[in-house]
């Protein structure tokens, strides 16, 4: 007795004349494909899927090869000898050695041991070149030995009579039955294969650096996975017709092929789908090279290329109003195009506040154009982030497509780091901003501007001006003489309270104007501060930035950007006195006990800062190194050198600096303490010393 094995563990037996269909169908495949991934281990063996497929096609399809359908071959030689032993065990498998397991377990075998190395395509081109091996003696004796050859070809007809095959042969209905099922099944295979290699092909050229939202890797898998699957059970069929005479159970092969032949026809399906779809998105890819390598009388073409109609709606609103935009709106305009992950909350807070303090003052300059890329889209986190935005969004990321997304990647360098893309009227994009440029110097990108052009200071070295530091985060009134400003942190209130107590005995003593601000943590929350701030508000101790004003985020963004833009630059805290004193200052930031800086707007006088305890030191001290006739600038003098020897006295005080997450790789040797130019120690993307 024959039984058919399937997947799910279906048993199929002569004495069913009308077999159910087969419920891998419809079932969740989802664990069999993680298997099958597993099994995948290519390592680059070449084969010429395409010119094997072409000797395929002349036997399965009876093509002679001139078929335009057909894809060509790559290399044009014969029948390698590699190809040759491996479709010879592939037939074992199938007919031969595992001829008591069912056909899933033979198809894993066949992806575990023997087709592992091989890519998706020549598995299954492999696999369906064993099949034809199979396949060609069944139809051979067809074509010479049936029931209407009144002379059949005795070879033909003895090797029927051997694989008790002539009950078959002999039946004209019932082999054009049979021949019908197993025609519509290789018309199947061979449009699956041959869509399979066009896919593969793509995808692999395609996605090398972009990941597909379209799952391409799983679904080459599963399509891969269910053909072999197919072509192994088909193979098994003419394997079991071998003294075969039932004409149920012929009929159940013949059902269940019908069955394996759709199943593999909706494989195809997706897959051409997918196909068609990658198709475009290279046309697409391709078409913005043209557009970008040529010039324009307006950006309108561009533009309609990446941001396409969605539905009918304009592609672009106003983010915090969601007022629909058209394209036309853009059109011989300065156009800034905002490209980013949806991991940018802080990001966007920060630069919603800058974008409105630069619009009050006529400083903008472009169109602004948010471009969310995103794998996955939370909706109500996209919502939030597009409803802090005054300026122009995509409506939606799923706009995006993945051909402009490559663009971005190759040719713009986008990864996650947000970058800015000023897009001219005539279609020509300027240099790249990222946002270091935008918190650095607390604009966004100028026409003509280079983003390089304003880091000379950052090569000159001569140490960091409290201009640059908070120029556009703080004011003072021009028509008084510039009081000394004290930046101070930390959440250590009783530090903070002998601090300001300490501030206000250095007013009464020097007679000097100090205006204080308090900096909160870049990401605390209010509440967390709520006692300081309450504090400060009761004493009348100056200001402080809270986490919503985004001043605070802001300015610790300020160091970083300049750190990291340095570092990127090969400057180093060890050979530069201006990243030796932003690296100072960012060894403050999450501090807990306390730290302050004290600098003049206006002036080149050099900042003073230290931690909270040092700070401490040198003004319970201040009747030791004041002068009654000096002014700010001898305080600001003699405070760095107080501040100085402290360091020396007292060498344990040394910092600890985290590195922002786009910093390249350094060599640990270029980051020395900033207080004791030691070399510090690496602890993932943390530097400590003195630990």
């Amino acid at each position: 007795m024959t039984f058919i094995h399937l997947p799910n563990g279906v048993i199929m037996t002569p004495d069913q004349p009308s077999a159910p269909t087969p419920n891998y169908l419809h079932s969740d495949d989802d664990a069999i494909i993680k298997k099958v991934l597993e099994t995948h281990k290519p390592d680059h063996r070449k084969v010429d899927v395409y010119h094997l497929f072409n000797i395929v096609a002349k036997i399965l399809a009876h093509d002679d090869g001139s078929s335009a359908d057909v894809p060509n071959g790559t290399y044009g030689f014969g029948m390698p000898e590699v190809a040759a032993d491996i479709i010879n065990k592939v037939s074992c498998e199938m007919t031969c050695k595992c001829s008591g397991k069912d056909a899933n377990r033979v198809t894993m075998v066949l992806l575990e041991t023997v087709l592992p190395n091989y890519s998706w395509d020549a598995k299954l081109v492999i696999t369906v070149a064993s099949f034809a091996v199979i396949y060609s003696e069944f139809y051979l004796l067809s074509q010479f030995y049936n029931a209407s050859n009144p002379n059949p070809n005795p070879v033909a007809k003895n090797i029927a009579l051997l694989k008790q095959l002539q009950g078959i042969m002999e039946d004209a209905s019932l082999l054009q039955h049979l021949s019908g099922a197993i025609t519509e099944f290789i018309k199947a295979i061979m449009t699956v294969t041959k869509c399979l290699l066009q896919l593969n092909d793509l995808s692999s050229e395609y996605f090398a650096i972009y990941k597909s939202p379209l799952s391409t890797a799983t679904d080459i898998a599963r399509s891969a996975y269910w053909a072999v699957f197919s072509v192994v059970t088909c193979a098994r069929h003419f394997a079991a017709l071998s003294g075969l005479r039932n004409q149920i159970t012929i009929g159940t092969m013949i059902k269940e092929l019908s069955v394996l032949a759709s199943k593999v026809s909706s494989i195809q399906i997706l897959l051409q789908n997918q196909l068609d779809t990658l198709i475009q998105e290279i046309e697409i890819y391709k078409s913005l090279i043209k557009l970008f390598n040529t010039i324009h009388q307006d950006n309108t073409a561009i533009l309609q290329v990446m941001f396409p109609m969605d539905g009918g709606k304009p592609p672009l609103v106003i983010g915090n109003s969601y007022t629909e935009v058209k394209i036309d709106a853009l059109q011989g305009k300065n156009v800034l195009l905002l490209i980013s992950s949806l991991d940018c909350l802080d990001e966007i807070k920060a630069l919603a506040k800058l974008y409105d303090q630069l619009e009050k003052n006529g400083k903008i300059q472009y169109k602004l154009v948010w471009v969310p890329v995103a794998d996955q889209i939370y909706e109500q986190h996209f919502s939030s982030l597009r409803s802090l935005m005054p300026w122009y969004c995509v409506r939606h990321p799923s706009i995006i497509r993945p051909g402009v997304i490559r663009y971005f990647r190759e040719f713009w360098n986008f990864t996650k780091q947000t970058i800015l893309v000023p897009l001219y009227p005539n279609g020509q994009v300027q240099p790249i901003y990222t946002l270091d440029f935008v918190w650095a110097w607390g604009i966004l990108p100028v026409i003509g501007l280079h983003p390089d052009g304003n880091w000379k200071f950052l090569c000159e070295g001569h140490g960091l001006s409290l201009d640059l530091l908070i120029h556009d985060l703080y004011t003072v009134d021009l028509r008084m003489p510039s009081p000394i400003i004290c930046l101070y942190g930390g959440e250590d209130i009783k530090w903070i309270e002998e601090f300001t107590t300490a501030i206000n005995r250095i007013k009464d003593v020097t007679k000097l104007s100090m205006d204080l601000v308090y900096v909160s943590q870049s990401k605390a929350i209010n509440q967390t501060n709520k006692a300081i701030f309450d504090f400060i508000t009761g004493r009348k101790l100056g200001v402080y930035w809270n986490v919503e004003e985004t001043y605070s985020w802001r300015f610790w963004a300020r160091l970083e950007s300049i750190f990291s833009s340095g570092l990127r630059k090969g400057i180093y805290p060890k050979v530069n006195n201006t990243m030796k004193d932003v690296g100072t200052l960012l060894s403050f930031s999450g501090s807990y006990s306390g730290w302050a800086a004290f600098g003049q707007l206006g002036t080149s006088h050099k900042m003073a800062k230290a931690t909270g305890e040092i700070v401490l030191q040198v003004l319970s001290n201040i009747s030791s190194w004041w002068d009654a006739a000096g002014g700010s600038e001898f305080f600001l003098l003699e405070l760095n050198q107080q501040i100085q020897k402290q360091l020396i006295d007292n060498p344990n005080h040394c910092c600890h600096i985290v590195l922002p997450a786009n910093v390249t790789e350094i060599a640990d040797e270029m980051m020395t303490c900033t207080i004791c130019d030691r070399k510090m120690g690496k602890y993932l993307m943390t530097y400590r010393c003195c630990e």
